[in-house]
């Protein structure tokens, strides 16, 4: 049994950990809040842009200066919505997403940088893949069934969930398979982890994956 002094100790974390929380809530409901306005006055949303383009320099290398990524297993942010990026731009800041380059950039990200740069992405046109027409019929149903729920009949998914359309197929490949091991408790180490998404892949086959990566890459 802990002493009065020690449970004296884990009250006051319990408690000092729930106002981090909190306002770590609060933080990103400002910055949602300042993305509405940003977007909905047209002068704002440009210089938005415009700062978030040169925040971007650095970020170039692997999702391409128009947001169309340059490797197969970094995911495209053209065309994403702002306020899933947003939210993704945090939990690397934080460390609940786990990926050494990422943590380090976004770390020194401002809240105007995060913002702009949720904007400037948001803004881009995503340009899809070319992938096989059989395979991609076969993940159409697939994706209808399991994905459309959350991220919408054609992919572009809504608020704080992801767009799909036109996102590279490898890393949507991989990253499904991450939330399925991660599901089936054989890859605890995976930088990916959501219970939803879990539950939703657990009984996918790599080639269903496959499929419902080719219907979704090329969707415009």
């Amino acid at each position: 049994m802990l002493t009065l002094s020690k449970r004296i100790i884990t009250i006051l974390i319990f408690f000092f950990s729930s106002l981090i929380v909190q306002a770590k809530d609060a933080e990103v409901l400002r910055m949602l809040s300042d993305i509405n306005a940003k977007q909905s006055t047209p002068a704002l949303k440009q210089q938005a842009i415009a700062a978030g383009k040169d925040r971007a320099v650095l970020c170039n290398q692997c999702h391409g200066a128009d947001g169309n990524s340059t490797k197969p297993d970094v995911p495209n942010l053209a065309a994403q919505n702002p306020v899933y990026l947003l939210e993704q731009i945090e939990k690397f800041a934080d460390g609940r997403r786990k990926n050494f380059v990422m943590n380090a950039l976004s770390k020194n990200f401002s809240r105007d940088d995060k913002e702009n740069l949720a904007i400037f992405y948001a803004s881009l046109r995503v340009r899809g893949a070319a992938t096989n027409p059989q395979l991609a019929k076969k993940g159409q149903p697939i994706y209808a069934k399991q994905c459309s729920a959350c991220h919408g009949e054609n992919g572009v998914g809504q608020a704080d969930f992801a767009r799909l359309a036109g996102q590279q197929v490898q890393y949507v490949e991989t990253t499904l398979m991450r939330f399925r091991d991660n599901s089936k408790n054989s890859n605890p180490s995976s930088n990916r982890s959501n219970v939803i998404m879990e539950s939703i892949v657990k009984g996918l086959t790599d080639d269903e994956i496959k499929a419902v990566a080719a219907y979704l890459g090329q969707l415009k």
